[in-house]
């Protein structure tokens, strides 16, 4: 992975975060607000805004190649995994699927860091012999 790529990734996977909150906020306020109750919907609202606490955090973090970044998207990934809503199954599956594949992309984010980390003493040690 170059870093083109790694960051194309983050960003990619933030929009898709984002717009998965989204569609669950509408579908809870706006699509459907009968067949959800008050609880529900805070319970909704209070996760949507976990998540997008975590996403900025992630993105923000991911970018400046801090490994704590990957981290919190692996703890976002489980947070999907374990958003199973009986009421609909589809936005279930969905975010199923999402966490999962985001778990793998962000262990691939952490490899890529791992290495970036490996070259940079490397370059440094090359430097200072120049020197």
């Amino acid at each position: 992975m170059n870093e083109k790529r790694y960051k194309s990734v983050i960003v990619l996977w933030g929009v898709i975060f984002l717009v998965l909150h989204t569609l669950s906020l509408i579908n809870v306020v706006g699509l459907r607000p009968f067949a959800f109750t008050y609880l529900d919907k805070l319970i909704t609202s209070l996760v949507a805004l976990i998540v997008l606490a975590l996403v900025i955090i992630f993105i923000g973090l991911s970018l400046k190649k801090k490994k704590a970044g990957p981290i919190i998207g692996i703890v976002l990934g489980a947070i999907y995994i374990l958003n199973f809503n009986l009421t609909n199954i589809f936005i279930s599956v969905v975010n199923l699927v999402a966490g999962v594949c985001f778990i793998i992309s962000c262990a691939g984010m952490l490899r890529f860091i791992a290495k970036e980390n490996k070259k940079q003493p490397e370059k440094e040690e090359k430097q200072t012999e120049n020197a």
